[in-house]
């Protein structure tokens, strides 16, 4: 069972209080903060001063660690109105949709945004696959020489080979599967089925369909299942069995069963295998594919501008390896993905200060600076002045 941060366990790392800080707190300066769903967490916040998390809306967990060590991460999950001490490295990670809290901090902070070495591993209960409809599913017997000529169509079909052997041509590739193989036709393959003079086949054919892939998710997808032959696995010959006899009890949620039955299917196949995401650009298709992608990463980073972004969370969100996203920032703006997010933090800076509603401090601090001598320095070597140059000579500019 999870702790909560009311446990007496999480004294060591801060406490609970009971009335609400102030906004207008004088020696306080605070921060409206987004926490979404994550599954691998590597960057924690540490200030040296007291902390206060006052949770505005959803539910989440908070991480908590005296050292910059994966493995001494605790989770607790989170009450409302939350004081963590100085010099504990922090993070927050919702288990709704997305949790929305607001983080208080002394006018004089100075936050470390640290990058633990290794990633921690935050298992939230999440779907990962989603079939949405059982289109049709067969147990098929073929005779010798029997030839289907081929289709295409746009949803999955798995044929799994119960006893015999199946010829199977997809998109010009010949692949021969032979008792208890497994293959997987991706939406839009035209494939045929036959068997030759001296084999017979029995196999099984489910079609189905998946929730609306995103590029990234489809390529995934496509590298792990599709255009390849499984070979016998015995967790994999249970699930389909399984699959077959719930098909003809006719009993109560027997569809929901085989839903489930053929997502865990999916799974294991998918935990067998895996490849990168990213290939060389070899089509207009792919370039198209990588272009869209971009574009949501760069929504993806203007939707988080006022977070602390980095490399390795924009990674696990997009599922790509660091050096795709170094190569797609490369190939597209011609510049990485960290001189990006900066740049675009120093432009909302700008913003920020011509409309007067912030001290630099509190700017500092919602676009996710360590410090405000970081945030004074990085403005600096961007536009060769301070802020409060920028402010004054715009002011006067505007007289």
């Amino acid at each position: 069972m999870q702790r909560e941060t009311s446990n007496d366990s999480f004294l060591d790392y801060g406490s609970v209080y009971h009335q609400p800080i102030d906004r207008e707190h004088p020696e306080l300066i605070h921060q409206t903060m987004v926490a979404l769903t994550r599954r691998y967490v590597s960057q924690f916040y540490c200030f040296n001063c007291d902390t206060y998390l006052q949770v505005k809306s959803g539910i989440g967990v908070l991480l908590v660690s005296h050292t910059a060590e994966s493995a001494d991460v605790q989770e607790f999950a989170m009450n409302r109105l939350i004081h963590i001490r100085p010099n504990i490295y922090f993070a927050v990670v919702s288990t709704t949709q997305k949790l929305e809290y607001d983080l208080y901090a002394e006018s004089s902070y100075s936050l470390h945004i640290t990058d633990f070495p290794s990633q921690y591993e935050f298992l939230a209960v999440l779907p990962r696959i989603e079939i949405q409809k059982i289109l049709g599913y067969y147990y098929r017997l073929r005779t010798e020489n029997y030839c289907f000529h081929g289709e295409r169509h746009d949803f999955f079909e798995l044929t799994y080979v119960d006893t015999g052997e199946l010829e199977t041509e997809v998109d010009g590739t010949l692949y021969h599967l032979k008792e208890k193989d497994l293959m997987i036709y991706g939406p839009g393959q035209f494939h045929t089925q036959y068997t030759d003079e001296e084999h017979r086949a029995s196999y099984i054919t489910i079609l189905f369909d998946m929730r609306n892939l995103t590029p990234v998710e489809r390529e995934v997808w496509y590298d792990a299942l599709i255009n390849r032959v499984f070979h016998y696995d015995q967790k994999i010959n249970t699930l389909l069995k399984a699959f077959v006899r719930e098909s003809t009890t006719g009993i109560p949620y027997m569809n929901s069963l085989m839903l489930c039955l053929l997502t865990e299917t999916i799974i294991r196949l998918l935990q067998g295998t895996y490849a990168s995401p990213m290939a060389p650009a070899s089509s207009t298709a792919h370039q198209s594919a990588m272009d869209e992608l971009f574009d949501r990463i760069i929504a993806y980073i203007d939707d988080n501008i006022y977070d602390p972004l980095t490399i390795p969370e924009i990674c696990e969100h997009f599922s790509l390896s660091r050096s795709a996203l170094q190569l797609l920032f490369k190939n597209s703006v011609d510049q990485s993905p960290k001189k990006y997010i900066n740049d675009k933090k120093l432009e909302r800076s700008c913003q920020m200060l011509l409309e007067n509603r912030y001290t630099i401090s509190e700017i500092s601090l919602r676009l996710g600076y360590s410090s405000i001598h970081y945030f004074s320095k990085s403005f600096n070597m961007k536009y060769h002045m301070s802020p409060s140059e920028f402010v004054k000579q715009n002011c006067q500019s505007s007289v």
